[in-house]
C-alpha cells in the first residue's frame, strides 16, 4: 500500500511511502524490502525494486547508501554515502529506506526542488533536516514557499533509549517513563526546521509509527527486518 501527502501533487509532484505489501521476498523480509545488506536476495530485492518503479511510473527509483551521517548530495546518477539528496529532474525519485528512522521530504513549490533525507537519532543530533532547509535557502528557495514530509517513523513513545543517547538531545525531546526514556524524533526535527524559519503550517506528519503498524519493517520490533521506501518524484506533465 502507498501512503501519500496529497499537498505536493497540486505543485506538480508526488510524495509517497510504501508499506511492506506487495512485494516478493519471503519471512522475514516480507514482502517490499528494498535493501539487500539486511540479507535478502539481490534478486528480489531488483524485482520489489522493479514493482516500485513500476507503480509510480519513473524513468529512475535513486537510493543512496545511507550512513547515518548528514552527508548531502545533489542528485547526481550514482549511489553515494550519504543520507540527504535534491534534485530538479523530472521522472526520479529519490527514495529513501527506513525502518524506524524518519524518511524527510522537502519541495520548494516555486522553483520545483525537491529532496529527500534519512533521519535517525545521528541525523536528527546533526540536524541534518536545517542542513537541507539551508542548501534550499542557498539555492534562492523562500522559507514560505517549502513544504516538509515527515514520513513514517518510530514515534516517541515507543523509540526507547540509553543515557547515552539522551545525554545528546535537550530534554524537551526525551521523553521519560519510570526509568525508561524515550526521544522524539518528530519534536527534534521539527524544532530544528523550525529554528530555522520554516512555520509549522508547512510542515506535516505523516503520524505513522513504524514500531506500532506492523504494516511497515521495524528494525526495533523486528530486529532481523527489511526496509521500506518513500520520498519524492516531480511528475513529467
Amino acid at each position: 500500500m502507498i501512503f501519500e501527502d496529497e499537498r505536493f501533487k497540486q505543485y506538480g509532484a508526488r510524495c509517497v511511502f510504501f508499506d511492506r505489501d506487495g512485494g516478493v521476498s519471503q519471512e522475514p523480509f516480507d514482502c517490499l524490502n528494498v535493501s539487500i545488506s539486511v540479507g535478502d536476495t539481490f534478486e528480489n530485492v531488483k524485482k520489489n525494486m522493479d514493482i516500485v518503479k513500476k507503480q509510480l511510473n519513473v524513468n529512475t527509483v535513486a537510493t543512496l547508501n545511507q550512513i547515518h551521517s548528514d552527508n548531502i548530495i545533489e542528485y547526481n546518477g550514482t549511489i553515494a554515502d550519504a543520507d540527504g539528496f535534491f534534485t530538479t529532474q523530472k521522472g526520479v525519485f529519490l527514495g529513501i529506506k527506513f525502518a524506524d528512522c524518519c524518511p524527510v521530504i522537502f519541495m520548494d513549490i516555486k522553483k520545483k526542488i525537491i529532496a529527500s533525507i534519512h533521519s535517525g537519532w545521528r541525523g536528527a543530533f546533526l540536524k541534518i533536516s536545517k542542513k537541507m532547509l539551508h542548501i534550499f535557502y542557498n539555492l534562492g528557495s523562500k522559507n514560505e514557499d517549502i513544504i516538509v514530509t515527515l514520513g513514517p517513523h518510530i514515534c516517541g513513545n515507543c523509540y526507547e533509549i540509553k543515557d547515552d543517547v539522551a545525554s545528546k538531545f535537550d530534554s524537551r525531546f526525551v521523553i521519560k517513563k519510570g526509568n525508561k526514556q524515550f526521544l522524539s524524533l518528530r519534536d527534534s526535527i521539527i524544532d530544528s526546521l523550525i529554528e530555522s524559519g520554516l512555520k509549522i503550517k508547512n510542515i506535516n506528519d505523516m503520524q505513522i509509527c513504524t514500531y506500532e503498524n506492523k504494516n511497515f519493517f521495524s528494525y526495533r520490533r523486528n530486529n532481523l527486518s527489511g526496509r521500506n521506501i518513500g520520498g519524492i518524484f516531480l511528475l513529467d506533465n
